[in-house]
């Protein structure tokens, strides 16, 4: 990894919320570096991780640790988000966050306001009132993206709870994710301004490097003093979404340098994940250590495609139905927990393996919906795209219905 001091003329425009260096930029952040390629294999990555949680929660003999999967996408989620400031930094010399929030708000409120709403309404009416009384106090702190702090601070026991969980407590990794997003952009953009000392690749290592080293540390204290607190924490997570950062940061260094140590990398992580969902269970201490597996796993498979260069892993990662569940995984996330979980509780009784399978199913279908006709169209739409004050203000529509929903339910039942 070469880290260059050497920056040349720079003519710097400031201002609070957006950097423009325009003239000779640094060669670590050349556009060449990070160019816009489709990874294949991050799709599929994002296919395995869903149907892990999916498949987990249906109960499906054999997916003991499926709950892991969130795991793996935190890895994703960092390296992706990571490779889009990458791109505009060296691109347009520019990190511009309310371009950053605006692209979040096109990618994640639109589906995640829909299920929130339907599944309010979908409690109500299917389970009690008091039930529905319960989960609509719940899609408040959801709506407002800290449904984990709420669901860490009523002391939410994910394994073997007691009580019946929140039809809405797929949310919280969500929380989590944003809660990253709200720092690291920022510091992201300090971290690449034109400083004379030492280069913006070497800045971005060493600044990750100090959040996975400190987030794990933390991690593994406070899953043994209070695991409640370590599962939902966005502290105890951090250091997943860094990891994931910094794969991205040291890609270009990577690219296509041994594909055959590439291709034994990735498989060796993939081996690794599905092990430990063979043998991790709800009674497994989590996160804490064990959590280091998968998701070192998840970062050998995304720096096994680095190595293995443009093309890959050809066939096997770009099989049709592989890449169309990775690209509906984030519906599929949202949708399957509501039908489950409402599903479940409406029975009473644990439902048979074929009536889970049916739900799964039912996930998939719904979820291929929700992409379709809501996700996919306002993720791509060039009017919003082309008009950050209108996607903001959009945004703020669609939190002020969630909670109109959350309030009316809450005054009339």
């Amino acid at each position: 990894m070469t880290l260059s001091k050497n920056y040349g003329a720079e003519r710097v425009r400031m201002s609070t919320t957006e950097i423009e260096v325009s003239a000779s930029r640094p060669r670590d952040l050349d556009v060449t570096n990070y160019p816009a390629e489709f990874r294949p294999d991050i799709q599929a990555v994002r296919a395995l991780a869903v149907l892990l949680v999916v498949l987990y929660h249906a109960d499906i003999p054999g997916v003991h640790g499926g709950f892991l999967g969130v795991d793996v996408f935190f890895v994703v989620s960092g390296f992706v988000i990571t490779n889009v400031l990458l791109r505009e930094r060296a691109s347009k010399g520019t990190t511009s966050i309310p371009g950053f929030y605006a692209r979040r708000i096109r990618r994640i409120l639109p589906a995640a306001t829909v299920v929130l709403i339907a599944t309010v309404f979908a409690t109500y009416h299917w389970l009690s009132f008091i039930t529905g009384g319960i989960n609509a106090d719940d899609a408040k702190y959801v709506a407002a993206f800290v449904g984990n702090f709420h669901f860490a601070t009523l002391g939410t026991q994910y394994f073997n709870a007691s009580q019946p969980p929140s039809t809405l407590q797929q949310f919280w990794s969500l929380g989590v994710e944003e809660q990253f997003y709200l720092v690291w952009p920022v510091l992201f953009l300090l971290l690449t301004l034109p400083w004379r000392m030492l280069s913006p690749i070497a800045r971005l290592v060493g600044a990750l490097s100090l959040v996975i080293g400190t987030s794990l540390a933390w991690c593994i204290i406070e899953t043994h003093q209070n695991e409640v607190w370590a599962f939902f924490s966005p502290l105890t997570h951090a250091w997943e979404l860094a990891l994931g950062a910094l794969l991205a940061v040291v890609g270009p260094h990577l690219r296509g340098r041994a594909p055959r140590v590439g291709l034994s990398l990735a498989f060796a992580g993939l081996i690794a994940i599905l092990c430990c969902t063979w043998f991790y269970t709800s009674a497994t201490l989590w996160p804490g250590t064990a959590v280091i597996v998968p998701v070192a796993a998840t970062g050998m498979i995304i720096a096994g495609g680095s190595l293995r260069g443009p093309n890959s892993f050809g066939p096997l990662t770009k099989f049709p139905p592989i890449q169309w569940t990775g690209n509906i995984s984030y519906s599929l996330y949202l949708v399957h927990w509501p039908i489950m979980a409402i599903a479940t509780q409406y029975a009473i009784a644990p439902l048979p393996l074929h009536s889970e399978i049916e739900l799964v199913v039912l996930s998939v279908a719904l979820a291929a919906v929700l992409y379709y006709a809501i996700e996919n169209p306002i993720r791509r739409s060039q009017f919003l795209a082309n008009r950050r004050l209108v996607t903001f203000g959009f945004g703020a529509i669609l939190i002020g219905l969630s909670f109109a929903t959350i309030y009316w339910h809450l005054s009339h039942y």
